[in-house]
C-alpha cells in the first residue's frame, strides 16, 4: 500500500479513512487517483453510510469498484452481521485495488464484474450444512465467521495452519479465478504452469480426500509454500499466488515507509516487473527483521513461511503470468 496525504492539509491519511483526522475533511478514494475531498463532485459509494466504504461511486446502483464485485451480503437484520460485512469489505478493498493496479481483468466477457463475492452466514439450524469458503466458476464464497478473530483463530489452530487472515483468504480464492482467466485461450501458459505445478486434471476431490486422510508428504517444505499446497496443483497454484500478492503488497508498503532498498519500484506494477529472485531477497530480509520485532513484542511470527529456491521458482512463474496483463500507469502518489 502507498502512503497518502490529505488533499486539504497534507497530513497523512490512511487507506481506510473516510475523513482526515487532522482537519476533518471528508475524503473519497478512487483507485489509481488517491484521495480527494468529497465536496469536489465525486459521488460516494452507496455503501458509505452502511459499512464505511470510502471509495467513489462509479457503477450501477451508485456502488464503487470494490462493492460492485459483491453479489451477496449477509442478512443485516441479524445482530453482528453488519459489522462482519463491514470488516470483510474493508479487507476486500485492498485486494481490488491491487488487482486494478496490476491490470488484471475485473470484468467477464460480457463486461460484468468478475470475480464476484458472496458473503454468507451459517444457517441457524445447526443440522444444516455450514457455509464453506471457496471458489466456483468465478464466484468466491466466504463464510462471514472468518471476520470474527476468535472464530478464525480457533479454526486456524484446529487445522494446524501457521497463518489465517481475511487477506489470505481473498488472495488465495481469487487465484483460482485468475488461473482460469489467464490461461483461457493460451495453451502455452497452461503448459508452462503444468511444468511447474503439475497436471491439474488429476481428480480434485480424490486428491483432497487423500490430503486430509494422510497429510502432506515428508519433506514437503522444500518444494511447497504450505502443507495445503501439496493437496493438488490447483491448491499449489492458489497458495503460491497468494504469497506473490503478499510479497508485492508487502514490499509496496515497506517501500513507502523506507524499509526496503530504494532501488525497488514504489508501486505494484513496477514491483511486478522485477524478477521474483530479487523480490524474494528483499522480502526475506524484511520478514526476518519483522519476525524478530514481533517476537520482541510478544506477538506471533509476522511471516511464518520459508521461501526455498523451488518455491521462489513457482512464485516467479506466477509473477510472470501476472505481468502478462496491462499494468496501469497511475498518478496515485504518496
Amino acid at each position: 500500500m502507498r502512503r497518502f496525504a490529505c488533499p486539504s492539509c497534507q497530513s497523512e491519511v490512511f487507506f481506510a479513512n473516510t475523513a482526515c483526522l487532522s482537519c476533518g475533511t471528508q475524503l473519497i478514494y478512487a483507485p489509481g487517483e488517491g484521495f480527494s475531498p468529497s465536496t469536489e463532485g465525486a459521488l460516494a459509494c452507496a455503501n458509505r453510510d452502511v459499512i464505511g466504504c470510502n471509495w467513489a461511486a462509479e457503477g450501477e446502483g451508485g456502488l464503487c469498484l470494490s462493492c460492485l464485485h459483491t453479489s451477496v451480503v449477509p442478512d443485516l437484520s441479524v445482530e453482528g452481521h453488519a459489522e462482519a460485512w463491514a470488516k470483510i469489505e474493508a479487507a476486500k478493498r485492498p485486494l481490488i485495488r491491487a488487482l486494478h493496479h496490476l491490470g488484471l481483468p475485473l470484468t467477464d466477457a460480457d463486461q460484468r464484474p468478475a470475480p464476484v463475492f458472496e458473503f454468507k452466514a451459517d444457517p441457524q439450524d445447526e443440522a444444516a450444512p455450514r457455509v464453506l469458503t471457496g471458489h466456483a466458476n468465478g464466484t468466491i464464497t466466504l463464510n462471514i465467521a472468518e471476520a470474527d478473530d476468535a472464530s478464525r483463530e480457533a479454526t486456524r489452530a484446529a487445522m494446524g495452519e501457521p497463518y489465517r487472515t481475511l487477506a489470505g483468504h481473498f488472495r488465495h480464492e481469487v487465484a483460482h479465478h485468475y488461473e482460469d482467466v489467464l490461461t483461457d485461450g493460451h495453451p502455452d501458459r497452461l503448459t508452462a504452469l503444468r511444468q511447474v505445478f503439475g497436471d491439474e486434471t488429476q481428480d480434485y476431490a480424490e486428491a483432497l480426500q487423500r490430503h486430509y486422510a494422510e497429510g502432506a508428504p515428508a519433506g514437503w517444505e522444500q518444494s511447497f509454500i504450505s502443507s495445503y499446497a501439496t493437496a493438488h496443483p490447483w491448491e499449489d497454484f492458489a497458495e503460491t499466488w497468494a504469497h506473490v500478492l503478499h510479497v508485492l503488497d508487502g514490499l509496496e508498503t515497506a517501500r513507502a515507509f523506507g524499509l526496503v532498498p530504494a532501488d525497488l519500484p514504489r508501486d505494484l506494477p513496477g514491483l511486478a516487473a522485477i524478477p521474483m529472485q530479487r523480490l524474494a531477497e528483499a522480502w526475506i530480509d524484511l520478514s526476518v527483521a519483522l519476525n524478530a520485532v514481533n517476537q520482541a513484542m510478544g506477538h506471533e511470527t509476522f511471516y511464518p513461511f520459508v521461501l526455498t529456491p523451488t518455491v521462489i521458482a513457482k512464485m516467479e512463474a506466477i509473477r510472470s503470468l501476472i505481468a502478462t496483463g496491462q499494468p496501469r500507469i497511475l498518478p496515485e502518489v504518496a
